[in-house]
């Protein structure tokens, strides 16, 4: 039976056309960036319910993160790590693929933007704009480490209070891989379950991890 490949799993997660509204007016990258960081001091989780938008279709879906760990919840599809495994599941294959998490598989993890994300990435660029007629900050990001299958990272973050509610990414390869965010929770109880997945029965299960 065909597995499912983790990575391009979550690349049809993201990948979505996301239109940027408004005219942008510059600000100072780094102080953007510092402001944002300070707000999200006090992040521990996340949750959110997203749209995506590629090829004409549409999918809602919703995402859970804590630090390197996260859930994400398609109709018939889900992705789940709690920062060392990474488990993969179809409902239509009936399968779920286990192995051992490698965030580098993955790419750009949503988790990164509520630590210390400036470890990970340099603010390259900042600009204001409104979105749906709200004030947004628009923060450009690169990676810091050479290698990294990221390109280059864009976030929209409402001005009042930092939830981001647009992020985009391009890859190396040239592809935007970008997500709506919407009824953005901050630090909502997730129990330790919501990082772990028990396969339905009857589900193939695929054990990758050495």
């Amino acid at each position: 039976m065909r597995t499912l490949s983790p990575p391009r799993f979550f690349a049809l997660v993201l990948a979505a056309g996301v239109l940027f509204a408004g005219q942008a007016s510059a600000q100072n990258a780094d102080a953007v960036a510092r402001r944002l960081q300070s707000k999200y001091a006090n992040i521990n989780t996340l949750a959110a319910d997203f749209t995506q938008t590629a090829g004409g279709q549409t999918l809602r879906g919703q995402i859970s993160v804590r630090d390197e760990a996260f859930r994400l919840q398609l109709p018939g599809q889900t992705l789940v790590t709690d920062g060392s495994t990474l488990w993969s599941y179809s409902e239509s294959e009936e399968q779920v693929v286990i192995q051992d998490y490698d965030p580098s598989d993955v790419g750009f993890q949503i988790g990164q933007l509520f630590t210390d994300y400036l470890s990970v990435f340099r603010a390259t660029g900042a600009s204001r704009a409104k979105i749906g007629g709200v004030d947004h900050d628009v923060l450009a990001l690169r990676p810091r480490e050479a290698g990294s299958s990221v390109r280059d990272v864009t976030v929209y973050a409402r001005s009042s209070d930092g939830v981001p509610t647009r992020i985009r990414v391009h890859d190396v390869n040239g592809a935007t891989l970008a997500f709506d965010l919407k009824n953005v929770r901050l630090n909502p109880s997730l129990p330790a379950s919501t990082f772990r997945f028990t396969a339905p029965r009857g589900t193939e299960t695929v054990d990758l991890r050495g």
